[in-house]
């Protein structure tokens, strides 16, 4: 039987928003829905209706409106989407219902956000598949223990680790999250001076715990898919990088940090994992150089592509331990510096992301690592 064209563009727009296994939402810039289609409302037990003029937070959990403020309000803001974001619903009953959700940030033409679009996947199965990875890992942790000094391989033991880390990576998010929007909540209240005191404290203790889930998250999607993901566009580099120096400087007032930076045209890149790159070895220059001498990053474009540095003064990195420098879990002694010693390795699986190479040299005078990034 032969169907009916759709009358317009519009039509067949409409007719994907509401006939869809999907649930879908345009939300304001201040958080308030703004359209809903039929089917996340019977998900949530409401009509149509009564989800317009809701505010976002109100479908979710607590868990999860403090996970909308302090990571995917940020990211938004950032990159201007998310993609399979692991959040739970309410229901109308009170019931929790988990989805995974994508979000596109609709801007005008001067970069000013006029709507988001959140299309909403029911995850039960989802869950179900990480719970049974959950205990896959615990399983794999016993097997471990029972069958120590067998004949298992390497790389099969390897990969279970892993997988674990995986797994505890991302079960340790939401209640950090839930932490730091406590953290937060508690912070816009009066405080003495005290109180302010271990709230910092605490705040420090978190960002650098998200520092650390990070890098294991990064180690983990590297090894387990084949190496760390990379979303190539056109970026200004230098804006990024210059961004980044600030970061650092403000956090370390007592560094000096030279910027060089030439880079006159957009560098097809991931500007967010190129951040993280300079990031990681801004902080080890800061670490690891001398406390009184200066830190250099020099940018340059190359042809197509372009060549980063950061170089540093104080004591040569031993011999032995630049050959394994970019390997994973590896630290040099450094008088008791904490670390999982994965930021180099993570930096160096970026560069390979991009076609490149990290590289360093290091002597009496200086230690400079080098991204060369070639056309």
């Amino acid at each position: 039987m032969d169907h009916a064209a759709p009358k317009s563009l519009q039509d067949d727009f409409e007719n994907l928003f509401e006939n869809t296994m999907a649930g879908n939402l345009v939300v304001s810039p201040g958080g308030i829905v703004l359209r809903a289609n039929g089917r996340l409302a019977r998900w949530l037990g409401h009509t149509v209706q009564e989800l317009v003029g809701k505010r976002l937070s109100e479908l979710l959990t607590v868990g999860g409106s403090i996970y909308l403020e302090t990571h995917l309000a940020p990211m938004l803001r950032m990159q201007g989407e998310f993609e399979e974001i692991m959040l739970e619903m309410r229901s109308s009953s009170g019931g929790k219902i988990p989805v995974l959700i994508n979000g596109f940030e609709q801007r005008d033409a001067a970069g000013q956000p006029l709507f988001l679009r959140l299309t909403v996947i029911r995850a039960t199965h989802r869950m179900a598949y990480e719970q049974n990875l959950r205990q896959a890992g615990k399983q794999a942790r016993d097997a471990l223990a029972t069958v120590e000094g067998t004949l298992l391989d390497e790389r099969e033991t390897a990969a279970l680790r892993e997988q674990f880390i995986a797994v505890l990576g991302h079960d340790l998010r939401n209640p950090l999250a839930a932490i730091d929007g406590g953290m937060r909540a508690i912070a816009r209240s009066p405080l003495n001076e005290q109180q302010e005191t271990i709230v910092s404290l605490v705040e420090a203790t978190v960002k650098r715990m998200s520092g650390l889930i990070d890098d294991i998250m990064d180690f983990a999607r590297g090894r387990l898919g084949g190496g760390i993901p990379v979303r190539l566009c056109e970026t200004d580099l230098a804006t990024v990088l210059l961004q980044v120096v600030n970061e650092i400087s403000r956090a370390r007032p007592g560094r000096t940090i030279d910027a060089d930076v030439e880079l006159p045209l957009p560098i097809m890149c991931d500007g967010p994992k190129l951040a993280q790159l300079t990031s990681n070895l801004l902080a080890n220059a800061v670490a690891h150089g001398a406390p009184d001498g200066p830190i250099t990053i020099t940018a340059r474009s190359k042809g197509a592509g372009f060549e980063l540095s950061v170089a540093n003064a104080g004591e040569p990195i031993p011999a032995d331990a630049v050959e394994r420098l970019f390997l994973p879990f590896t630290r040099v002694a450094d008088g008791g510096k904490q670390g999982l010693g994965l930021g180099l390795y993570i930096a160096s699986e970026i560069a390979k992301a991009h076609g490149g190479r990290l590289k360093v040299v290091s002597d009496e005078s200086r230690t400079v690592f080098t991204l060369e990034v070639p056309t």
